[in-house]
């Protein structure tokens, strides 16, 4: 995570708690019956990180179908504001990070309604609070249900895109549509140009793309470069050609996939791109594969096949469904151990993902690209 991240989670241990148990009484007094009609001025709250930005998008488009004429403006952190930018999905971007300014704004915005889908921590209530909207929404998880004017249910065991439309269905009072097999992410024209561009050479290679991001934001979910490593060659040996990504903190890892796929189709795309760009690429491929990881929720959004290598986390909660998921974990009576969103340091040794093996991988890889090649009639060996 950014430096700015962390010190808002600091802050919001040393700060947010107290000042919610103080605000508790005030907040009751804030707030008014909405007036009749549509809101005309919205504001949706997303702190966090890239894979809440991601699965909080089509409790978006569901506000956006139930009030076409309304302002969305969004407040992100700057971490995950890249994975809504360029996507038509809001009216305006501010940044929870970036200082007094953003904040002054969001308190000068005179919204209608306030949707905070922040899930633990205390700041973005706080901040809701401080709108005065007459309608404040949010996840009814500790005393930060305290400021809101209406609350919903948070399951830890429910997959998240759900969790985030509970909060449209409470504002809207209709009942969503998801179907887990539509993509639903609107990958930005100009980052498809750049994706077209940067695979034009791997292209040429006639092979199936197998994207792999040796990756994640939280250490205990990392799985060895070595081992993606074996997978890349393993599935290059298979006919596919392998597609390497990751941000800037990746370039590593993508160099000893690289390192093994020498002579073999493939492209290292690690710390090139930008979240729309790295979208856009994998919307194009034929296999995703990382462990739990922004990218990976990337993935499944745009509508690829993944290849999910799971460990701590809570698979419930974070596992897409539908058809185009798989799932590898090795089950260990400690796993998941994430708790509340947090995932502590490991004491037993990453043993939930070292336990996974590369040809585990490859062979479910291999079924994906075999659905796949079925459906368009080429062959894959």
């Amino acid at each position: 995570m950014s430096l700015a991240a962390d010190l808002l989670q600091v802050a919001d241990f040393l700060v947010g708690k107290p000042a919610v148990r103080l605000l508790g009484p005030v907040a009751r007094r804030i707030g008014r019956l909405p007036a009749g009609g549509p809101p005309r001025r919205i504001l949706v709250i997303r702190p966090g990180g890239i894979g809440d930005a991601v699965l909080f998008i089509p409790m978006l488009r569901e506000l956006r179908r139930a009030w076409p004429g309304c302002r969305i403006d969004l407040l992100l952190e700057r971490r995950n504001a890249g994975v809504l930018a360029g996507t038509g999905l809001s009216d305006r971007i501010l940044r929870y990070d970036a200082g007094p300014g953003a904040l002054l704004a969001v308190l000068r915005g005179r919204y209608d309604l306030v949707i905070d889908t922040e899930q633990y921590h205390c700041l973005s209530s706080i901040v809701a609070m401080m709108t005065r909207a007459p309608r404040r929404i949010g996840f009814a998880t500790g005393s930060r249900r305290r400021l809101y004017t209406e609350t919903v249910p948070y399951d830890r065991q429910r997959y998240e895109v759900l969790s985030f439309l509970d909060l449209a269905e409470k504002a809207t009072g209709r009942a969503p549509r998801w179907d887990p097999d539509e993509p639903f992410y609107p990958v930005p024209a100009a980052a498809r140009r750049v994706a077209g561009q940067a695979l034009g050479e791997v292209r040429r290679a006639g092979r199936p793309l197998v994207a792999i991001h040796p990756g994640a934001s939280i250490p205990v979910r990392r799985w060895p470069p070595e081992r993606y490593a074996a997978v890349a060659r393993g599935l290059a040996d298979r006919g596919a050609a392998i597609v390497v990504l990751g941000g800037p903190q990746d370039v590593r890892a993508a160099a000893v996939v690289a390192a093994a796929l020498e002579g073999r189709p493939h492209v290292v795309l690690a710390g090139k791109t930008s979240l729309a760009e790295a979208a856009a690429v994998v919307a194009e491929v034929a296999v995703y594969i990382s462990a739990d990881t922004g990218l990976l929720h990337l993935a499944y959004a745009v509508g690829t096949p993944t290849v999910h290598l799971f460990g701590p986390g809570v698979l419930a909660k974070w596992g897409p469904p539908g058809s185009r998921y798989r799932s590898v974990r090795w089950d260990v009576p400690c796993s998941p151990c994430t708790t509340y969103g947090y995932t502590p340091p490991c004491a037993q040794g990453l043993v939930c993902m070292l336990g996974i093996q590369p040809e585990q991988v490859i062979a479910e890889a291999g079924r994906s690209l075999a659905e796949r090649a079925g459906a368009s009639g080429a062959e894959v060996r």
